[in-house]
């Protein structure tokens, strides 16, 4: 009776251990079937790499964690996002530095345009907190409106406008660095 049971309790275990990554090793996505990515992807990965250490990424992290963690949960929370995804975002817009400014004029934390934050109803986007706000706020539009983060940050990174003239065109995220980046951050982040 104790050897059925036993046997019983072994094929439990093991199909509860290959059962999960099954269905990923269908579509190619485990480890042990290397992606294949086209040129472009693999220049934009690398790009990525070449932007920042693993260690300045961590360094970032930990600043923008200590400074503004409990505020980006809070406001990450209010907008039904990703804590990871603001961080990361957060860090690949301004490397954590809330006077930054793009040459395309966005500014803070978020890298958020002035007209931007006026349509996400706040005027004084040079505050950090207002910046996280407005940045957040703006991110949780474009992910109803794309309905994919990839796309979505894409959208931030280049404007909506412009990622729907891509998309005629099968536009393809994954060429992009800056998602490469917020993938690396996302990886790293608390």
């Amino acid at each position: 009776m104790q050897k059925p049971l036993i046997l019983f309790f072994v094929a439990i275990t093991i199909i509860l251990l290959i059962a999960p990554h099954y269905e990923n090793r269908l579509r190619g996505e485990s480890s042990l079937y290397k992606k294949v990515y086209s040129k472009t992807v693999e220049e934009a990965i690398g790009k990525s790499i070449l932007w920042a250490s693993d260690e300045q990424i961590r360094r970032l992290v930990k600043s923008v964690e200590r400074k503004y963690g409990s505020e980006i949960k809070q406001i990450s929370k209010k907008y039904y996002t990703s804590s990871k995804d603001i961080k990361a975002i957060t860090i690949v817009e301004s490397l954590t530095d809330e006077e930054a400014e793009s040459s395309g004029g966005a500014v803070g934390l978020m890298g958020v345009k002035r007209t931007t934050g006026m349509e996400m109803g706040f005027n004084d986007i040079e505050h950090p907190i207002n910046n996280l706000k407005a940045g957040t706020k703006y991110y949780k539009m474009l992910l109803k409106k794309f309905k994919d983060r990839d796309l979505a940050l894409a959208a931030y990174n280049l404007g909506p406008r412009e990622v729907e003239n891509r998309l005629i065109n099968g536009f393809n995220p994954e060429t992009m660095d800056y998602i490469w980046k917020i993938r690396r951050v996302r990886q790293l982040v608390m």
